[in-house]
């Protein structure tokens, strides 16, 4: 769980270093929302990709290895309603964290990021 937390910490703007980055990545995905491309947004669907990763490995899954795989939904219903509910906690806690600077720490943050993620339930192998 730790290895995952540490993942997506690098989506969070948690110092100087992410904030600069997420202001680059909030400048890239208005540029494709004034562009919108054929099939949906790119940017949404790799973070997704990610998510599902993340929450597959948290349920005990193999990593996807086949380029482009991971974009397609899982076939473990959980890992889906759990990849979306990082995707939009992620963006949620991030759009917090830089429009309201100070009212949610760097501590805190990774702390309600490893509450939801102790939260996934894990797969039952028989």
């Amino acid at each position: 769980m730790e290895q995952i937390a540490t993942i997506v910490e690098e989506m969070l703007p948690l110092d100087a270093e992410r904030r600069e980055e997420y202001a680059l990545w909030s400048a890239i995905v208005e540029w494709e929302r004034q562009h919108p491309p054929e099939g949906g947004s790119v940017t949404w669907n790799d973070q997704r990709a990610l998510h599902r990763q993340c929450i597959a490995a948290l349920r005990g899954h193999e990593p996807i290895r086949e380029p482009g795989q991971a974009t397609h939904p899982h076939p473990d219903a959980q890992v889906e309603l759990w990849a979306a509910l990082l995707h939009t906690f992620v963006d949620g806690l991030a759009a917090q964290i830089m429009n309201t600077p100070g009212e949610v720490s760097a501590g805190t943050a990774a702390q309600l990021l490893r509450s939801l993620l102790e939260a996934v339930p894990r797969a039952h192998r028989p």
